[in-house]
């Protein structure tokens, strides 16, 4: 009995710990506390199976498992063959948000109507996949080398000795190039726009950037108003409030934007500067990580239990964002500069959605639209309690074709409607004239 126990032990763990620094790996953690209850947890009842093996009850284990076995390869292949069905076998995709899939390029193209029709093509979607997006990974790892992991108040950091030139793209010390400014011996004073992706809009060239439709507007009336695109893949508010205090210059008269809510519902960092993910109980995390390996079983089983661990980040993100907004605001009173916090639409806001937008919405998980729906549910509420703060979560409602190319990210016409919502809220404030 000793003999066989030993044994058993031994094969258990011989198996448990490889998977464990293996799957620990995949879901970035390093912790020995988890490396060791991982073990455990894997290795106690393999070692149990190795033991019914020597004993009478060999054959009944033996059959039990390999009928579990068989139900479980069987329905992770029926799931597979569900979600293939779903998907689109175009190869080249549109839009790069790391929470769902990316839009096939000709579905994205199809939705927006071909507004404008110049754009959608394969130079710039290499420019966007190729180009951009190797050196920009190249840039955070050398940051995080360097710094160690990014923190959510001082993210703006990464990017700001990034500079990339391409041919639809500029980026000079990470700030997104604005098209259309005025010379700048007539500019005198700036228009800041600080938001994280949606922003900075990757999914456009810098001619249709919110930026650059907003600065064009702006030319209509005056030469003396430039535009700033302080946006940056992934930032927050509590990141953006950060770079208006210690990297912009912002002085009396000037204009600050915060275009806030998708990055802000809890889905990315805490104040802290943990990851959301990290934050995210053991249990769930290896089940998104077998997710991300490509298991259907686990993606299913993750989206049925995550939502309602998640509602907490959404509180958590809520509260510090309205915290880094009203510093944000104080910070421009003191400077004689003026604020206005502006929530963003996104998919999850549409009164009403199209066959495209309702596949798409698909696309995504059930905990990112539980983050943004609890979230959005406060934000709303916010911003018809401050003076500053305006909601443009309806501004896609009556769009005369799609401007979604993920859950977030806009099109050209999505990018020309904001930046009308944003110019038509300055004039009303009376902060330009025209």
């Amino acid at each position: 009995m000793m003999t066989k126990s030993l044994a058993a032990i031994l094969a258990g763990f011989a198996i448990a710990l490889p998977s464990t620094f293996w799957l620990l790996k995949k879901i970035r953690i390093k912790s020995k506390i988890r490396h060791f209850q991982v073990s455990l947890v894997i290795g106690l009842p393999t070692a149990l199976f190795v033991f019914l093996l020597q004993t009478s009850f060999v054959v009944p284990v033996v059959v039990i498992t390999v009928a579990l076995s068989l139900l479980v390869v069987a329905l992770e292949l029926t799931l597979r063959r569900v979600v293939a069905s779903l998907s689109s076998t175009s190869a080249r995709t549109f839009g790069m948000h790391r929470t769902g899939a990316s839009v096939p390029l000709d579905e994205a193209r199809n939705a927006s109507n071909y507004y404008p029709y110049d754009y959608f093509t394969e130079d710039f979607m290499t420019e966007i996949h190729q180009s951009f997006s190797k050196s920009k990974q190249s840039h955070l790892s050398a940051y995080i080398a360097t710094h160690g992991q990014v923190q959510s108040e001082k993210s703006y950091l990464a990017y700001q000795s990034f500079n990339y030139h391409g041919t639809h793209i500029d980026i000079s010390d990470g700030f997104r190039s604005t098209t259309d400014t005025p010379p700048s011996t007539l500019a005198d004073r700036n228009i800041y726009l600080f938001g994280g992706s949606t922003m900075f809009c990757i999914e456009v060239p810098d001619r249709l950037t919110i930026s650059s439709f907003l600065q064009r507007l702006l030319r209509l009336v005056s030469d003396s108003d430039q535009v700033v695109n302080c946006g940056s893949p992934g930032a927050t508010a509590v990141d953006r409030t950060r770079m208006l205090s210690e990297i912009v210059e912002i002085k009396q008269g000037d204009i600050a934007i915060f275009y806030f809510g998708d990055n802000d519902s809890g889905w990315i960092v805490h104040r802290s500067g943990k990851l959301s993910q990290q934050m995210v109980p053991l249990y769930l995390r290896t089940l998104r990580g077998l997710a991300d390996f490509g298991s259907e079983i686990a993606r299913w089983i993750y989206g049925e239990i995550a939502p309602k661990r998640f509602r907490k980040f959404s509180r958590l993100a809520v509260a510090d964002t309205l915290i880094a907004l009203n510093e944000a605001h104080e910070y421009c009173l003191n400077k004689g500069a003026h604020m206005i916090a502006v929530l963003q639409p996104n998919l999850y806001t549409l009164q009403t959605k199209s066959e495209y937008e309702k596949k798409l919405e698909r696309r995504f998980s059930q905990d990112l639209k539980t983050l943004i729906t609890e979230a959005y549910k406060q934000y709303e509420e916010w911003v018809e309690t401050v003076s500053y703060g305006v909601s443009a979560t309806h501004i896609f409602n009556n769009a005369s074709s799609s401007v979604f190319v993920d859950w977030a990210h806009a099109n050209a016409r999505g990018s020309e409607l904001v930046a009308k919502f944003v110019y038509e809220e300055i004039h009303k404030r009376k902060l330009v004239g025209g």
